[in-house]
């Protein structure tokens, strides 16, 4: 059943080196000893993992395509930030930043960011 699986995120990059260097300096993750060549592979605690692999042609998808949970999103953006990470901020009718999150009602806070490879990730914290 796939409701007892791990999940794990996959991404592409055009240079492992900056992935690398940002993932690990500016986001905080943890690279895996099981990482192996043309693939960088960073482990949580709890199991769920990130997978980005070198491909060249950059990258095409313009949505979220990883969400990082967060217990304090407030805090997380604010150490992001001071570490050079570059929040996107919206302002649509049914989606506003308001000191780079948004808050939906019903569902949590978000905030979003990009990778050197223009890959979006998002800080979620579920209300």
């Amino acid at each position: 059943m796939l409701t007892t699986t791990r999940i794990s995120a996959v991404l592409t990059s055009t240079d492992l080196v900056r992935s690398q260097e940002f993932y690990v300096r500016q986001v905080g993750l943890t690279l895996s000893p099981e990482t192996i060549p043309n693939h960088l592979l960073f482990e949580s605690p709890d199991g769920s993992t990130l997978l980005v692999y070198g491909r060249p042609g950059g990258n095409k998808a313009d949505h979220t395509q990883v969400r990082l949970w967060s217990h304090d999103i407030d805090s997380d953006v604010r150490d992001l930030a001071s570490r050079g990470v570059v929040f996107e901020d919206y302002d649509f009718p049914q989606l506003k930043t308001v000191g780079h999150i948004a808050t939906t009602a019903g569902v949590g806070r978000s905030a979003w960011f990009k990778d050197p490879d223009g890959n979006i990730l998002a800080l979620y914290q579920p209300e």
